[in-house]
């Protein structure tokens, strides 16, 4: 029997959970040392950098409380409540006005780091995660917490294109050039799994349907 969309939907969560927490170790262990050492004068620049974002954070905190007391104060009055958004709103600019105009001798090089970063997180994602799916032949971790498995013609290339290419791939190109894009087909791609494991007779994703297999539930001990 296939197995529904919430049992594979927490098995997939699981397998990218132990990816994400594997590639952000590498991160802290080696990755960021390697990619601030592409910034010239990283240290130098980096330290005077944040601590302008926390400035920023503490007027940001600050404007936002004073709003807060000022409408609390302002009671059903609407022309009090007016006159208070109008001032946080005048503050927010000027404030950001401030906080763009003092990052902005940081902003290309620093710019290129975090950019950087994304890249790492993604290049390593799809790395590891094509590792993970081929070295336990789609036996994931996950599956076997969720005890699901695949069947069918279950060999490497299937499972590369299953668990990888249909899987995340193209998604994780389009959060590298729009992370707003990324979420998006993301968030799509889920409610067309959800449509068609739930409401279809075959109960199988587009991935599965192009590769001729099937996730089904298993017993205890998979």
């Amino acid at each position: 029997m296939n197995a529904g969309f919430l049992r594979r939907s927490f098995s997939s969560l699981a397998d990218i959970l132990i990816v994400v927490l594997i590639v952000y170790l590498t991160f802290l262990l080696f990755g960021r040392l390697i990619l601030r050492n592409q910034v010239d004068h990283f240290d130098e620049m980096y330290p005077p950098y944040q601590e302008m974002l926390d400035v920023y954070n503490d007027d940001l905190t600050a404007i936002g409380e004073e709003y807060t007391a000022q409408m609390t104060l302002a009671g059903d009055n609407d022309e009090l409540k007016a006159e208070a958004q109008l001032a946080h709103q005048k503050k927010l600019q000027i404030l950001e006005m401030q906080n763009t105009t003092d990052i902005e001798p940081f902003n290309r090089e620093l710019s290129r780091y975090f950019l950087s970063i994304v890249y790492y997180f993604a290049l390593g994602f799809l790395i590891l995660v094509t590792i993970y799916a081929l070295a336990f032949k789609g036996r994931t971790l996950g599956r076997k917490i969720m005890q699901v498995r695949l069947e069918g013609p279950v060999h490497s290339l299937s499972v590369f294109f299953h668990d990888v290419v249909f899987k995340y791939f193209f998604i994780i190109v389009v959060f590298v050039v729009s992370p707003y894009g990324g979420i998006a087909l993301l968030f799509l791609s889920l409610i067309i799994d959800l449509v068609l494991i739930s409401f279809t007779r075959k109960k199988a994703t587009l991935r599965d349907i192009l590769l001729k297999i099937n996730v089904v539930k298993t017993g205890y001990g998979y």
